[in-house]
């Protein structure tokens, strides 16, 4: 075995005793090898601090080799201190092996409506750590991992204590304990609340304490002996109303269904976008026709462009009535055909990843990897991974122009809908990547030369067609859904990124 694949399997925490045995044989013997492990180490150790998702779970310090040249400008003492660490490790400790990753979360917020939180960036799917929540307003339903919901209206603020215990602050909340969540403590000023089963509602008003049993029974703790209420029953002194139960649901549906509507309008403009060459919306066809091809709704799109699902499954997308395709095998995919060259693109789409199980995880591949053809993926470390080749003429060298993301998938950004986009400008060589309607990658390639066009050809969403021959990585199927893919023959500003994802957005 090569010398760079010993010391990439040691570093991926993937090597065997005899392959451990055969690296450390190297390395003692040769200072080039070691010099060589020391790059290569130092360029993982500058990511030990980001979340990595590998073969389906967090991984807290390991990276490819090749996103360590993003952050070369970055190089610190500590990053070249690790890499001395990690040539220590290979020499001496024989027996180390990759740590799991944790989680501090110990709830989730599982939906807002017309939510305004002291966190900024706060959504519907987070995963929440102890610690304050402020509702300022709106509605929030927060889903704790013992099984209790808590529902806030604002302005409401809870402490998050525990997956089994929490505290009201202030504010109008309301508590659903099911059977397996059996014994689930409510802190409020003056009284501690046992939940035996299955609902009530607490207010908290000028530091006073009021709660009321809407079904089961409740152990209030007061300074006195503890109290059994029961359904109807309360305990304490408010003037305010208690929280009322099915309204979130309500807000929600009707929340959905204005969202969607307000989309379905925007995306019909936006279609008409002389920049758009192909759009794909992904929508189930209401004839059910058994050809499965998938319409390029751009209407100045080239044409005979439309795409074909292969194997991937329709499913519900952004919003209950609104389609997506969800890809889970190896042979799942949507084949395109597009023709001509351009001097700039963006592509972009609404992704819902299920898994980063695989080294790299297809947004959009090319059949093999022809001059000017561009490769879109997610990386293994979760970061979103944009490049392009252009073979030089003369002699063989370096071609493949590759730009890296910060790591922006983790495993609480999972299971959740998000907008990706890549801009790519040929003359300039820059590319700029987002998440979520914000900039997370701008990076010009040293290998970058201007003038040379951009091609798609024989492509596919989701998959890789045509793996060049030899790789050693040809399965690279997504591992997930996606709901919209749209692909510009021109660079779009940030503004106007920033103005797709707004339209889209599910909440």
């Amino acid at each position: 075995m090569k010398l760079e694949s010993l010391v990439h399997a040691r570093l991926d925490g993937e090597i065997t005793p005899e392959q451990h045995a055969e690296l450390e044989n190297l390395l003692r013997g040769d200072w080039q090898a070691r010099r060589l492990y020391l790059e290569l180490a130092d360029q993982h150790a500058r990511m030990l601090q980001q979340p990595e998702v590998s073969t389906g779970r967090l991984v807290p310090s390991v990276t490819s080799a090749r996103i360590g040249r993003r952050w070369r400008q970055g190089v610190t003492l500590a990053a070249a201190a690790a890499a001395m660490v990690a040539l220590a490790l290979v020499l001496w400790d024989e027996g180390a092996g990759t740590a799991e990753a944790t989680s501090s979360g110990v709830a989730m917020l599982s939906q807002a409506y017309h939510a305004e939180f002291d966190k900024d960036g706060l959504r519907g799917g987070d995963s929440l750590a102890p610690g304050r929540l402020h509702l300022a307003k709106g509605l929030a339903q927060v889903e704790f991992f013992s099984g209790a919901t808590v529902l806030m209206e604002g302005d409401a603020e809870i402490q998050v204590i525990s997956a089994w215990e929490a505290r009201c602050l202030r504010g109008r909340v309301r508590v659903h304990v099911p059977p397996a969540a059996k014994g689930f403590l409510m802190h409020a000023p003056g009284m501690r609340l046992e939940d035996l089963g299955t609902e009530f509602a607490l207010n908290v008003q000028g530091g006073e304490s009021a709660v009321q049993v809407v079904e089961g029974e409740v152990i209030a703790h007061t300074e006195k002996p503890p109290v059994s209420l029961k359904q109807g029953m309360r305990l304490g002194r408010t003037d305010a109303p208690f929280l009322a139960a099915g309204e979130l649901q309500a807000l929600m549906k009707q929340q959905e269904t204005r969202r969607h509507g307000a989309w379905q309008d925007w995306f019909k403009q936006a279609c008409r976008d002389a920049r758009l060459i192909a759009c794909y919306d992904f929508s189930s066809r209401e004839d059910g026709g058994w050809d499965r091809r998938v319409p390029n709704l751009a209407q100045h799109g080239a044409a005979r462009s439309d795409g074909g699902a292969v194997g991937a499954r329709w499913t519900q997308g952004r919003w209950p009535g609104k389609g997506a395709l969800e890809f889970k095998r190896p042979g799942d995919r949507v084949r395109l055909h597009l023709n001509g060259t351009c001097s700039a693109l963006t592509m972009a789409c609404w992704v819902k990843v299920d898994s980063v199980d695989k080294k790299y995880n297809s947004l959009l591949l090319t059949d093999g990897y022809d001059d000017g053809e561009p490769h879109w993926q997610i990386h293994e470390d979760g970061s979103l991974m944009f490049s392009i080749a252009y073979r030089p003429a003369a002699k063989p060298g370096k071609f493949n122009q590759m730009y890296f993301s910060r790591p922006v998938f983790s495993a609480d950004s999972l299971g959740r809908w998000h907008h990706l986009a890549v801009s790519y400008d040929a003359g300039s060589g820059e590319v700029v990547q987002y998440f979520d309607g914000a900039e997370a990658g701008r990076e010009v390639s040293p290998l970058h030369k201007p003038g040379r066009p951009v091609s798609f050809g024989a492509c596919e969403v989701g998959n890789w067609g045509l793996p060049t021959v030899g790789h050693e990585f040809p399965i690279r199927n997504l591992n997930g859904a996606i709901d919209e893919f749209s692909i510009y023959n021109a660079v779009l500003s940030p503004g106007e990124i920033r103005s797709v994802y707004e339209a889209g957005r599910p909440e």
